[in-house]
């Protein structure tokens, strides 16, 4: 049979996410497809036996392809995305004369990833209300959104904002991608890295409650830089450095924000350093007293990626930390995660293998080795159904605290950063309330990323210091003041 649709998957560079992928496309309800893959021509797939024509091809090559092809209809979606029953099939249902049809992929943690298999996927188990609600993901996943096509889906696509063309979830006529291509609006750029177009000369026409596609944190494509401060505490940061070996999610960079540190703080951070298995780097002014404001400026100015977390050196990220900053990433927002402070003996007992193995992070070891007070059972108890419900029912607002907070850089520059007249007592909380005047509203994550919070004294810690902050953050709060002539430029 002559096969009318080319599905092209995009990015496709995997082993065991791909083969998931294709078993997607087996359980297809619509089967009059073939699949091309956009790789690199050192791409190498035991294709294995499929009802569908595969081939694979790099994006230059893919133009020529489509040229000699039979089908007449292209969909594009992530080679690392698996797609439920009906995705094909409601793409060619909603196809329309004019326009490109565009939806999106929704994301789980890598830890569920690794739990599908092809009978999950040949069932459509993993679509299924029952296996999201237990993974925590029901409420978070789809809100309003339905689990199955049909009046509700179709209302929602027509009312709600419709995203620019992309190549992780979108379609159109092979002409009309022909004729594109003519005109440069495709590159091998674009196929990898799946940016948004705008096509002017078609209409764009949204199927994102129509077709699901099912894609790990790791292909979210969020670049993130965690900044770690920290001031002549190696024992500490020492935990802190461990914890960020062992994260789930690996695109980010480590940049430690020091504070005027001692050479005993340099010696550890570069043996660290030299085989880590993520970019680190080290930035560092004179000691002068207090002045973490200005080496947090200095730090958001030298991140080289679009996210920043903010964090401590004091405070030991659990294994899924990273991820779940990225997962829960979205614009317009900032990210207030929890800490859970421990006492001294806590704190000291903690060993190298207590963090790999994540026993820090059990509620029954905790306990066996100090008391642990009832907000912090809760936060380190709380499984991802839970945690969201608590995140959801918090009477705390989402503030923005420096040992668990996240967000875009460009916000972070756009209100100026850190106010640097601000000493210890809530310069963090001020900057979060700048940001809620520029717009950028927080997002309450406490009981879903957990860091725990090593014991420490505050030397620094002084009644007129307060007193300036209080004074400072009620002039921001009056006034909805945004830009700080005391932060990254004078």
């Amino acid at each position: 049979m002559r096969k009318n649709v080319t599905v092209v998957l995009t990015q496709g560079t995997g082993t065991r996410p791909f083969s998931l992928t294709l078993q997607g496309y087996a359980a297809q309800n619509y089967r009059n497809f073939e699949v091309v893959v956009v790789a690199n021509t050192d791409f190498s797939l035991h294709l294995g036996d499929w009802y569908f024509k595969i081939s694979i091809c790099t994006g230059p090559e893919l133009i020529n392809y489509l040229q000699h092809s039979h089908s007449d209809y292209v969909i594009f979606a992530d080679a690392y995305a698996i797609p439920r029953f009906d995705f094909v099939e409601e793409h060619i249902k909603n196809r329309e004369e004019g326009y490109y049809l565009t939806g999106s992929r929704f994301f789980i943690q890598s830890t569920i990833w690794d739990q599908l298999n092809p009978n999950y996927i040949e069932s459509g188990a993993c679509f299924n209300k029952r296996f999201l609600q237990q993974q925590g993901l029901y409420s978070s996943v789809f809100g309003f959104r339905p689990l199955q096509p049909g009046i509700w889906s179709g209302i929602l696509d027509r009312i709600l904002p419709c995203l620019e063309f992309n190549f992780s979830n979108a379609s159109l006529w092979k002409a009309d991608f022909l004729s594109l291509a003519a005109l440069g609006q495709w590159d091998d750029q674009y196929s990898r890295d799946r940016f948004y177009r705008n096509l002017g000369t078609l209409k764009k026409k949204s199927v994102k409650n129509n077709t699901f596609l099912m894609a790990t944190s790791k292909d979210k494509n969020l670049k993130i830089s965690v900044v770690v401060s920290t001031y002549n505490a190696e024992e500490w940061l020492e935990k802190v450095l461990i914890g960020y070996q062992h994260q789930t999610y690996t695109d980010f960079e480590l940049i430690i924000a020091d504070d005027g540190s001692r050479q005993s703080t340099k010696e550890l951070i570069d043996r660290y350093a030299a085989a880590y298995p993520v970019p680190m780097r080290h930035l560092w002014h004179d000691d002068l007293g207090y002045r973490r404001q200005e080496i947090l400026n200095v730090a958001i100015m030298e991140a080289h990626h679009e996210y920043i977390i903010m964090t401590d050196g004091d405070c030991i990220p659990r294994h899924d930390f990273v991820e779940i900053h990225a997962l829960e990433a979205e614009r317009g927002r900032f990210l207030s995660g929890g800490y859970c402070k421990l006492t001294m003996k806590t704190s000291k007992h903690i060993s190298e293998q207590d963090i790999v193995n994540q026993n820090c992070f059990n509620v029954s070891w905790l306990k066996s080795i100090d008391k642990l007070g009832f907000s912090n059972t809760l936060k380190l108890g709380a499984n991802p159904i839970i945690a969201k419900l608590l995140d959801f029912i918090s009477p705390t607002t989402p503030s923005f605290n420096n040992c668990n907070s996240s967000g875009f850089r460009e916000d972070m520059i756009a209100i100026n950063g850190y106010d640097e007249r601000m000493k210890y007592g809530g310069p963090d909380r001020e900057f979060g309330e700048r940001l809620e005047n520029f717009g950028v509203k927080g997002k309450q994550i406490r009981h879903k990323a957990v860091v725990l919070h090593l014991d420490h004294p505050r030397g620094y810690k002084t009644p007129e210091s307060l007193a300036a902050n209080l004074a400072i953050r009620k002039e921001v709060r009056a006034k909805k003041i945004k830009w700080t002539p005391f932060g990254i430029k004078k």
